[in-house]
């Protein structure tokens, strides 16, 4: 598969799950009032699993069985959690800022993390 054709499937997967992810958050801070940081973290944990099955068979449609695949996934987002978090944490803690705009710093440096492991590690055959 091209590489355009990987960042086009790339990005609708990554479009449905950040729909996803943002209707989540907006959900558990205004209408749960939860902390927009641990609501950040328990929806990053929901979304990664539908994430990973749309990738493993859709985006990068590989043959690798689950268990290569899944191991690499999981530290891949890992990393992106914790990344996730930091960023989160600087923006609404430490910088006062809103925590959708936070989100989005921490979104945009997520996808470029693991569009880069995924194509390189993660789903390689």
């Amino acid at each position: 598969m091209s590489l355009v054709a990987r960042l086009f499937r790339f990005g609708i997967v990554g479009g449905t799950t950040a729909a996803l992810y943002y209707a989540l958050l907006y959900v558990a801070v205004e209408w749960l009032e939860a902390g927009a940081v641990l609501s950040s973290a328990v929806v990053y944990l929901i979304v990664i699993a539908l994430n990973y099955l749309m990738h493993y068979s859709w985006t990068f449609a590989v043959s690798s069985p689950h268990t290569t695949a899944l191991k690499r996934y999981l530290v891949m987002t890992g990393c992106g959690f914790f990344i996730n978090v930091s960023v989160m944490y600087i923006g609404v803690s430490v910088l006062h800022a809103n925590y959708l705009l936070a989100q989005t710093v921490a979104m945009v440096v997520i996808i470029v993390w693991n569009f880069t492991l995924s194509s390189l590690w993660v789903f390689r055959d």
